[in-house]
C-alpha cells in the first residue's frame, strides 16, 4: 500500500504534537532559594502549550489581606483581573499575548487558609506557539508571593 506524502507528513506532525505535550511535570534546576522558585514546575511543550505552576506557604497573613495585596499587585503589573472569588479564595487574571492575534494567557491564583499558614498557589498557561522566559515567570510568581506577605 502506497502512502500519500501529505498524509505521512500530517501524521508525523500530529505525532509530534501529541508526543511533545508531556503531562509529567518538569522541575527545572533553578538557583533560587525562595520556596516559590523551588516548587516551580511546568507541563506541556512549545507546540502544545505549557502550564507553569508553583506554590508557597505564608505565615502571619490572613487570606482576605493576602488576596487584596495580590489583586493590587497583579493589576499594577499589567494583568487584567477577570474575577475575584473571596469565598473560594481565587483570583483569575489574564494578559494579552504580544503578536498573539488576540490570544490571552490566563493566570490563576488560589489561597488556602490552613491552621498555621496560608498556601498560595499560582498557575499560568500559554497556548501552543507562545513562549515566556522561565526566569521571568518564576520571578513574577515569587514577587506575587512577596506581595501577599508584605
Amino acid at each position: 500500500m502506497k502512502h500519500h506524502p501529505l498524509l505521512t507528513s500530517t501524521l508525523l506532525c500530529a505525532g509530534l504534537l501529541v508526543g511533545c505535550g508531556g503531562t509529567t511535570p518538569v522541575k527545572p534546576d533553578i538557583d533560587d532559594p525562595r520556596e516559590c522558585a523551588q516548587n516551580f514546575s511546568y507541563t506541556g511543550s512549545f507546540l502544545s502549550g505549557r502550564t507553569y505552576k508553583t506554590y508557597a506557604h505564608i505565615k502571619g497573613v490572613e487570606q482576605k489581606t493576602a488576596m487584596s495585596r495580590v489583586a493590587q499587585f497583579t493589576a499594577n503589573d499589567g494583568w487584567n483581573i477577570n474575577s475575584v472569588d473571596k469565598e473560594l479564595g481565587i483570583i483569575s487574571a489574564s494578559q494579552t499575548v504580544s503578536y498573539g492575534d488576540g490570544k490571552t494567557a490566563p493566570l490563576n491564583i488560589s489561597f488556602l487558609q490552613n491552621t498555621d499558614d496560608l498556601k498560595l498557589s499560582l498557575s499560568y498557561s500559554t497556548s501552543g506557539g507562545v513562549s515566556s522566559p522561565l526566569d521571568a515567570i518564576v520571578d513574577h510568581f515569587c514577587k506575587t508571593v512577596e506581595a501577599a506577605s508584605n
